[in-house]
């Protein structure tokens, strides 16, 4: 009896160097695919980092920086006097604000605060409980960030020094300034190309009003 003629099909040599050459640019498609997908995420992570650090530096300016585990806040919202500091290239604006707290204390009658830019970082000294603080504390950026953020603008001025929003004869001398306009513009690296291509930043700008109460 005659068996049946089997037929062994299988590949070759040219098909299989066709499928791992298409595989082959498969797979470097896809690793670009996603190469960029995560640049394009930390791009968009840094950047809602560096607003939510941005307002989270305002909110303290503003409400204060908490003292005393977290039982005194310094800042402008309660203080008992405001001073704007420092210097900008306009007139009336200053880069920082210096503040006197509210005191229950005899030995808290020498505390105050201050929150100032210097060499693209808002940081805070101050005097709690009559002692002054030995280093000035990095508000925004944080120390570990100050090479990857930078503030590029930090100015505050009277928001009432021409009387456009309330009447200036309404405070009394000690009670000046009383509505503060704070700016603040910072920018976060993205990406580092080589020289003489520049860096690339994304960039937030604010402007608020604080007012002491």
């Amino acid at each position: 009896m005659l068996r049946g003629l089997k037929r062994n099909d299988g590949f070759t040599l040219i098909e299989l160097i066709v499928v791992l050459v298409l595989s082959t640019l498969l797979i470097m498609v896809s690793a670009v695919g996603i190469s960029t997908f995560f640049k394009r995420f930390k791009v968009i992570t840094d950047f809602i980092a560096l607003q939510t650090d941005a307002m989270a530096c305002l909110q303290t300016i503003r409400n204060g920086y908490a003292f005393g585990g977290g039982e005194e806040f310094y800042g402008v919202a309660n203080a008992r006097q405001l001073t704007i500091t420092g210097n900008t290239n306009v007139g009336g604006v200053g880069s920082g604000i210096h503040i006197l707290p509210p005191t229950s204390k005899d030995y808290q009658s020498s505390d105050w605060v201050e929150y100032y830019l210097d060499h693209g970082v808002i940081k805070m000294n101050y005097i709690y409980n009559g002692i002054q603080v030995d280093t000035p504390q990095y508000i925004f950026p944080p120390r570990e960030l100050v090479d990857k953020i930078q503030v590029t603008r930090f100015a505050v001025s009277d928001a009432n020094a021409t009387g456009a929003i309330l009447p200036v004869e309404s405070f009394a001398p000690e009670d000046i300034p009383t509505l503060l306009k704070v700016e603040l513009e910072a920018r976060v690296l993205v990406r580092e190309n080589e020289r003489p291509k520049p860096n690339e930043y994304k960039t937030i700008s604010y402007s608020t009003y604080m007012v002491k109460k």
